[in-house]
This record gives C-alpha cells, structure tokens and sequence, in this order.
C-alpha cells in the first residue's frame, strides 16, 4: 500500500467531523497515532503519510478484539499515571483534566516501555480523512 492520499479510496473518505479523538497516543504538532470513534465504533487511527510536522491525512483501522482490549488497557494505565490530557470520552469531549506527578508518570514509560502497537499499514482502511481540506 502507498500512502499517497491520491491512492486512498475516494469512497472511504469522511468529514473529520465524524470522527472523534477517543485516546491520543502519538503527539507532535499534532495527534499521530491513538483511537478515535467512527460511526459508534473504536478504532485506530494514524497519519500517513507521516510527515512531521506536516500531519494531516488520518486513516482509521479496525482492530481484533484482542487489540482493542489491549490498546484500552494502555489507555486506562495512561489515564491512571500520566493524565487525562490525551483522553476522550465516546462522544469526543476531553475528560477532566488529571496530571500526575513526574514520578508517578514515569512509571507508565517504565512498566510499557516501548510498546508496539499493532501496525495500521498491516490492517485495509475502514475510513480516511484530510484536515487540510476542511
């Protein structure tokens, strides 16, 4: 798969505006990699290409049960050692703001390390967006 915009299925593109941030796990000048919520469901998204700092293009994947599960289990410990900063409920509004402590923070980095998330160039695109065009 290229990830040239120009070869994305045109009839999987949507409105950004369908999608809603659920967890930030990737952040620089702009969400790269978390979940997000598309027509009722979880999924994972990322940019492609990812030109840093130039995010712009999201696609959103669906993950197996088992991969899900995971990646809300790494959202849960975030959210109960780093903060809350990065998370959203199902309808897209931020959850009250938690900041923890360094130390209690670095715990999370420590205990997941650097984790490999499953792959979204390994799963077929549900759905695709461009901020840049909105």
């Amino acid at each position: 798969m290229t990830d040239s915009p120009a070869m994305f299925d045109p009839a999987l593109r949507v409105s950004s505006k369908e999608v809603l941030w659920h967890f930030i796990a990737d952040f620089y000048d702009g969400p790269i990699a978390g979940l997000a919520v598309f027509k009722d469901e979880i999924l994972q998204f990322c940019c492609l290409p990812e030109e840093i700092p130039h995010q712009h293009i999201y696609a959103l994947h669906r993950l197996s049960d088992a991969e899900l599960a995971e990646e809300l289990r790494v959202k849960a410990q975030f959210e109960s050692l780093v903060g809350t900063h990065w998370s959203f409920d199902l309808d897209g509004k931020p959850l009250p703001r938690i900041d923890y402590p360094t130390e209690i923070a670095r715990v999370f980095y420590e205990e997941e390390g650097m984790r490999q998330s499953p792959h979204p160039r390994d799963k077929p695109i549900v759905a695709w967006f461009d901020v840049t065009k909105e």
